[in-house]
């Protein structure tokens, strides 16, 4: 098993499908009732198996279809994912410390039984992460990512549980409008200060560059992307 919520595509529409079903059995005490989970949110559980596997606008559905998958598509089921971790993972640790939880159900949901209070972080990164890029020359820059816009020193925002770095960055004049979108470069790194090599053959190229803080164990904890930044390659 793959954690509690699965991060393989497949897998976890099948998690969703079968735990959703699960949630709407009316027997007395119903799966919401011995989790402690309130009605809202179990609504929310249904709204996004709708969103997800809808048999017509489902984005999963839409993924498997050959004729309309897509790398945007792609993504937006990674992000769709990652999201639904964010907010299911502390429901699941109540169902877990719920002394009426059953051995089929965390079977079921993929927990254990009575175990403590996570230790892991489970509050998104909130700060905006600040680049500084100088040009190196044969396609060649250095970057210098800062946790606070006055701070002197480059340095990974620990304080909100941050282990790396992760910067996109697109070629063109076109402007980057969505560090996400299909075709953008993605490139992570565990350090503030760092290099990227962007090839000689791009040498005065436009180059559009944005940043954020992330948490490799956890993405669905991953800061929001700051603004994009234009130069030219030299």
């Amino acid at each position: 098993m793959e954690g509690r919520v699965p991060y393989d595509q497949s897998l976890f529409a099948s998690y969703l499908r079968t735990t959703d079903d699960n949630l709407k059995i009316t027997v007395v005490p119903t799966t919401a009732t011995v989790f402690g989970w309130l009605d809202p949110e179990v609504m929310w559980w249904h709204k996004q198996r709708v969103l997800f596997l809808d048999d017509v606008d489902g984005l999963w559905t839409i993924h498997e279809n050959p004729l309309l998958r897509t790398k945007d598509v792609n993504a937006q089921v990674k992000k769709f994912i990652a999201g639904f971790h964010a907010v299911a993972n502390p429901m699941l640790d109540r169902a877990a410390a719920s002394p009426a939880s059953t051995t089929s159900l965390a079977t079921l949901y993929n927990f254990v039984i009575g175990r403590k209070a996570p230790t892991h972080p489970t509050t998104p990164i909130e700060s905006l992460l600040y680049g500084i890029y100088t040009q190196l020359g044969g396609g060649q820059i250095k970057g210098k990512m800062h946790s606070d816009e006055e701070a002197h020193r480059p340095k990974i925002n620990r304080e909100e549980n941050a282990d790396g770095v992760e910067v996109a960055y697109t070629l063109g004049e076109t402007e980057m409008t969505d560090p996400e979108a299909a075709g953008t470069n993605h490139i992570q790194f565990s350090k503030a200060i760092f290099i990227i090599n962007m090839g000689v053959g791009n040498s005065g190229s436009a180059v559009w560059i944005n940043q954020r803080s992330i948490n490799t164990k956890h993405p669905e904890l991953n800061g929001p992307w700051n603004k994009p930044q234009k130069f030219y390659l030299q």
